[in-house]
């Protein structure tokens, strides 16, 4: 009896054990479906317009069903404002790391202003939307977004901002949200015209214009 008692003991913890293994294991695939989403949607909102994001097409991007949505997000909505945070992190995660020095390859040569510019006036930033800046993606269409998308992309101005001033002389609030103005300015026009030497013009007057501010600061 003992022995039988014994034997069930331990069938019931490994039971108890693989079934927390499951939990675990579902909990961690849960969390890598829902950062796929996630990323999948940052991506086509900078590439397609917010407008552009449909929960089926977006699923299916990501490579999950679309009646899978619902266990991840309350609504398209809140997946928007998660994806643009997403993408405004990004953004400054890579700009933090420019004016550390520790960024793109050859930053930590570059003055950390020139830097960012540098990056942000590519080519490669222009024909790659998708894993851009979500300021110069969005910044066309905000006007007619929701608030709360209005809302995140003004909190971002700022933040931008305030990293640029910290690459400044006297650290100008003022002049940086200049430069932050040049840069998606000339980011959004170097993307709308359909010439591309004209492009390149664009990008490279509005560089020389933000090196000549910042050795003025």
């Amino acid at each position: 009896m003992l022995i039988i008692m014994h034997i069930f003991s331990i069938m019931l913890i490994i039971q108890i054990v693989k079934r927390v293994t499951e939990m675990g294991y579902s909990q961690a695939q849960k969390a890598e479906s829902r950062q796929r989403v996630l990323e999948t949607a940052a991506r086509q909102i900078r590439e397609d317009g917010i407008e552009s994001l449909g929960v089926a097409d977006c699923m299916r991007r990501a490579g999950l069903t679309h009646g899978a949505f619902y266990g991840h997000f309350a609504s398209r909505d809140a997946l928007i404002v998660e994806a643009l945070e997403y993408a405004v992190a990004q953004s400054e995660k890579r700009i933090a790391a420019l004016n550390t020095g520790s960024g793109e390859a050859g930053s930590a040569k570059k003055d950390p202003l020139r830097a960012i510019a540098d990056v942000f006036l590519s080519d490669r930033h222009i024909r790659n939307p998708g894993s851009g800046c979500a300021l110069c993606a969005l910044a066309g269409e905000a006007r007619h977004a929701a608030p709360e998308i209005r809302e995140r992309l003004t909190l971002y101005v700022h933040r931008l901002a305030s990293q640029i001033a910290q690459t400044l002389a006297g650290h100008s609030e003022s002049l940086a949200l200049g430069i932050v103005a040049t840069i998606v300015g000339a980011v959004t026009l170097a993307r709308a015209v359909d010439d591309p030497e004209l492009a390149r013009s664009i990008l490279a007057g509005s560089l020389d214009l933000i090196v000549a501010q910042g050795g003025d600061a």
